[in-house]
């Protein structure tokens, strides 16, 4: 056996490079989302063969790598999703592993291990790499019919869509990005998302990920009441109108390729139920460009839904304030708005409305909650009217299943109960009305009456404990709350994966208000806690998880939330955690 500085070539781990140990190891792992079949290989030195490239070096590439690991776990190559790439299925983190010069297979053993070691060492990724995919590809999608369904929501959101096009960072060519946007916004600074073109913008798009324009932060967007009419929109089946306004895509990409070629970038903007185009202008202040600011060259009608401006007052706290610190009542943005629309959707065509107005007719007036001893703040409950969470009956959910747009987060407590916490004397109304006007973009909240897409804790489950760890599931009952609306109701949870090998610790402040939406945020941050997992000690080898396929449904964790929430229900307002591990067993702890 040759050896280099006196360890067995076979074994190297680490290599130094000045005073910090990197790790000469590098695990690919192929999981399958389906079926919970996991495939790894691991790549040290010694264990591969390199292959020369046109200039006379050497180099593995990693696809032949993936498509076999692929094969063994089931999954359509075309489904994987690299972690720091989501919206681009079957994209590689890098082309493959580039050997120093000196590599070269006529060289002694002993130097190939040495060499092979600095690459795996050197490179500029995680060294556990871990793809999910799934068994089979998805059917090719009818770019107009979704476009289509994008068009009705936008419609029945009261919201514009907005296809964009403008020059592309590195490659060159123009990038695309789709999203939802409030009516009289600036242009952002940068694009969501980088799509080569058109069609392929509406394929990658989700209506959920193109609500995610909404999250942009623009206080300057106008703010108005909704009309009459648009407090009543009609049902349309989503998806099913095919091309809204007889649009031809061919033509809509020619159109926006032109104005950006000549202008810099555009727009095509879905209102009032036709296209709008405008081209995209450097902004006269600033370098324009990609990461530079752009302008509109016009705007389109005003939307046919805005009502009456809804009342704008300049904030009394920090107005005259040359530098006023941060304001709760304004946000900042030294204006106090009266009012507000909320509109709940299930995303499938079923819209509700409604005109958060502070002389509304005919409501019952605030109930005092409580009233704190010292500080004398009062905690006032509004009328039925102004809580989300009574909206969410008609959807057939839970008010904790009443999350934003995006699908990401539970709606805030106060929002779906009506909380207003104020001083002595003020207004409870009012001030609920100002913080939720200054809180939303336009004075506009939107929520989603979610089935919560993506995995469930059972496939979460399935998926960690096949990659070899351990998933915590943490709850806190807040039953000794009743009775006092402006703290934490019902359980709080969270979800994290966890090493197996460690000791059980407790999340003590679980902030998510319903389990899926813990699941949900374990699963957004996944690969970031995968990371995390990587042994610290580059000297200790990584794990190399396998797991065959299953039949039938992933393991049924309704079990292990019927025991956690028993458990938090004897030990009120304390975190109680159960921790499921690899080999099907699991743990509690309070």
């Amino acid at each position: 056996m040759t050896e280099v500085n006196g360890v067995p070539a076979g074994s190297i781990r680490s290599v130094g490079f000045g005073s910090e140990r990197r790790r000469a190891q590098l695990v690919f792992t192929v999981a399958n989302l389906y079926t919970g079949a996991v495939a790894s290989t691991s790549l040290v030195p010694g264990t591969f063969t390199p292959l020369p490239t046109p200039s006379g070096t050497w180099w593995l590439p990693y696809a032949p790598i993936v498509t076999d690991l692929a094969a063994r776990a089931g999954v359509a190559a075309a489904t994987l999703r690299d972690p720091d790439f989501p919206d681009e299925p079957g994209r590689l983190p890098s082309s493959g592993l580039m050997l120093p010069a000196q590599w070269q297979p006529g060289i002694a053993e002993r130097d190939r291990r040495r060499w092979e070691a600095s690459a795996l060492a050197d490179r500029r990724t995680s060294p556990w790499l871990v793809l999910i995919g799934r068994s089979s590809e998805p059917p090719a999608p009818d770019h107009a019919r979704l476009l289509g369904r994008l068009c009705a929501l936008a419609d029945q959101l009261h919201v514009d869509l907005v296809l964009e096009a403008r020059p592309a960072s590195t490659r060159g060519g123009l990038s695309w990005d789709i999203r939802f946007e409030l009516a009289g916004g600036t242009v952002p600074d940068y694009p969501h998302r980088w799509a080569a073109d058109l069609p392929a913008a509406i394929a990658s798009i989700s209506p959920e990920r193109a609500a995610s324009g909404l999250a942009v932060a623009d206080w300057n967007v106008p703010a108005h009441y909704l009309t009459d009419g648009a407090l009543t929109p009609h049902p349309v089946p989503v998806g099913l109108d095919g091309r809204p306004g007889g649009h031809d895509l061919d033509q809509l990409e020619r159109r926006m390729v032109a104005d950006a070629e000549q202008h810099g970038g555009a727009q095509a903007i879905w209102r009032n139920r036709r296209w709008w185009h405008t081209s995209l202008r450097p902004d006269d202040t600033e370098q324009g460009g990609v990461g530079g600011r752009f302008r509109r060259g016009w705007e389109p009608p005003a939307p046919k839904h805005w009502g009456e401006a809804i009342p704008t007052h300049p904030c009394p706290r920090c107005t005259d304030t040359a530098d006023p610190p941060y304001c709760t009542d304004c946000y900042g943005t030294r204006r106090v708005r009266r009012g507000a629309v909320v509109t709940v959707t299930d995303l499938r065509g079923r819209t509700v409305h409604r005109n958060w107005r502070p002389d509304a007719d005919g409501l019952a007036p605030p109930t005092l909650a409580h009233t704190d001893r010292q500080s004398g703040t009062q905690v006032w409950q509004l009328p039925e009217r102004y809580r989300i969470g009574s909206l969410a009956a008609q959807f057939g959910v839970q008010p904790t299943d009443l999350t934003d747009l995006d699908g990401e987060h539970v709606i805030d407590q106060h929002l779906r109960m009506g909380v207003s916490q104020i001083a002595p004397g003020g207004d409870p109304l009012a001030a609920y009305l100002a913080e939720a006007g200054a809180a939303h973009d336009g004075a506009r909240i939107l929520a989603r009456a979610t089935d919560w897409p993506g995995l469930t804790l059972d496939e979460l489950a399935r998926l960690v404990t096949g990659l070899g760890l351990a998933l915590d599931v943490t709850v806190v009952d807040h039953r000794d709350s009743i009775g006092r609306p402006e703290l934490m109701q019902g359980h709080t949870w969270s979800v994290q994966v966890a090493d197996p090998a460690t000791p059980l610790t407790i999340d003590p402040v679980p902030t998510c208000a319903a389990l899926p939406e813990a699941v949900a945020l374990c699963n957004r941050y996944l690969y970031g806690a995968l990371r995390a997992a990587v042994p610290a000690d580059p000297e200790q080898p990584m794990s190399v998880p396998q797991q065959p396929a299953t039949t039938g449904p992933a393991p049924d964790t309704t079990s292990y939330v019927t025991e956690v929430r028993s458990l938090a229900a004897d030990h009120p307002g304390e975190p109680v955690t159960i921790r499921i591990q690899p080999d099907g067993t699991h743990t509690t702890s309070c």
